[in-house]
């Protein structure tokens, strides 16, 4: 029984990890679903396209941290407060944005059903944190960068953090855990994790420029952008966890087993690597085209640590064996392909992106129609919940200084139910 609760506790904290939808910090871009809006970052030939006549720079503000901090989760976990689920959404689901509307915490009674040779248990409202396939996160995030251009050549100076988890319980450790069937004898019931995290500095050496020019924007744009990158750190895991019944379930011990491989590297442990962005964007009487890939080909040298862990279960006690020091490896990080498009038809901004990254693609549509020097938005997404998520904002232009505000759903949480979010910011137009 002691054996079984540390499964279910292990597989409940493993899962609030739970696939989650990329924030959007712009208080604009949220309002329009979050569509992708001539981003040099996602697309390099962006930094060569003339910016609009209503050119805006944005401001987000994060009114999402007044919220948080003026009613802190509980970290103690000693302390009657401590809600494990409501730290993991906060991990996850960045307080930037204040959230207006939040799913019900996690919190239910569990009940245990005992016969002879069965056992089975309903974790109530936790059951939703089980999806039925697996459970994955990912991204890839470069910059900001600090450089200089001059003409149609920059150069800058960027941080790169890469970070993939899949999480997946098999067929039985599943149907136990979010369907409530009984453990029975004679099944392995097993927890399945690999990750990977990775960090680098680097500096950037690009170009964009156009091939084509007519009027003021129309004409078409290409652009890319060399990477060179030093490894900081690096570790990656591929772990399972789980335990065998016997012949019954009573009678015989049950014993949780552990076992997994790590690579590891610090900053002393850190190579070189390189990568490249390539960017291309097309404008025609007011139809925008826009098609980035970043990080092509893109690897880092290390100098690993191989080891393997596992536990005792006489003792309980984790064991670290190394394996082996200063083991050439090569690691890599996924490329990012953004594909845009956006129409202007008088007054009115249609927008909408694909973007497909690690571990999962989502789109995004959106909307926004200026009214005299009030601007409405509306949009929507797929987000990597694969659920249909909607927006609708609003931005107010005072002379050179705008506000805009917007409200969005979202998925970003333990259960994956849809929650609702204001974003704001400010705008500075040219």
């Amino acid at each position: 029984m002691k054996s079984i609760a540390i499964v279910l506790l292990t597989g409940a904290l493993a899962f609030m990890a739970a696939r989650a939808e990329a924030q959007t910090f712009s208080a604009r871009r949220l309002g329009m679903g979050g569509v992708v809006l001539g981003a040099s970052g996602a697309n390099v030939a962006y930094r060569a396209v003339p910016p609009e006549t209503s050119n805006e720079r944005s401001l987000s503000l994060p009114i999402g941290l007044i919220q948080v901090l003026s009613n802190p989760p509980e970290f103690d976990s000693s302390k009657p407060d401590f809600n494990a689920y409501e730290i993991a959404n906060l991990l996850y689901n960045v307080p930037w944005n204040l959230q207006i509307v939040e799913p019900d915490p996690v919190s239910s009674d569990v009940n245990i059903a005992i016969s002879q040779s069965s056992l089975s248990v309903d974790l109530g409202d936790v059951k939703k944190v089980f999806p039925s396939d697996h459970s994955r996160i990912g991204a890839v995030v470069n910059g900001p960068s600090l450089g200089f251009g001059i003409k149609s050549v920059f150069v800058g100076l960027i941080p790169v953090v890469e970070y993939d988890n899949d999480i997946s319980l098999n067929a039985a450790l599943h149907d136990a855990l979010a369907d409530a069937q009984p453990f029975v004898p004679n099944t392995e019931y097993a927890l399945f994790d690999k990750g990977r995290a990775q960090t680098a500095a680097g500096a950037e050496l690009g170009a964009a420029l156009p091939l084509m020019r007519s009027g003021d924007r129309d004409g078409f744009y290409v652009g890319s952008r060399v990477k060179v990158l030093r490894g900081l750190a690096y570790a990656d895991a591929d772990s399972k966890l789980g335990f065998v019944t016997g012949d019954t379930l009573f009678t015989n011990p049950v014993d949780v087993n552990f076992i997994g491989t790590t690579r590891s590297a610090g900053p002393n442990d850190g190579g070189w690597g390189a990568g490249l962005d390539l960017g291309a964007v097309w404008i025609t009487s007011g139809l925008e085209l826009g098609l980035g890939v970043n990080d092509i080909a893109t690897q880092i040298d290390w100098k690993v640590r191989e080891s393997a862990i596992y536990n005792d279960p006489a003792t309980g006690k984790y064991s670290e064996h190394v394996l082996a020091e200063q083991v050439d490896y090569k690691s890599r990080i996924p490329a990012v392909v953004t594909a845009n498009a956006a129409v202007h038809l008088g007054r009115t901004l249609l927008a909408g992106d694909v973007v497909s990254g690690v571990n999962n693609t989502q789109s995004h549509l959106g909307a926004e129609l200026w009214t005299g020097p009030v601007a409405l938005r509306a949009g929507g997404s797929i987000d990597a919940n694969r659920l249909v998520q909607g927006s609708c904002g609003a931005g107010w232009r005072f002379g050179r200084l705008g506000l805009d505000l917007a409200l969005s759903s979202h998925s970003r949480n333990l259960t994956r139910e849809r929650a609702l979010e204001l974003g704001a910011g400010l705008s500075f137009y040219r």
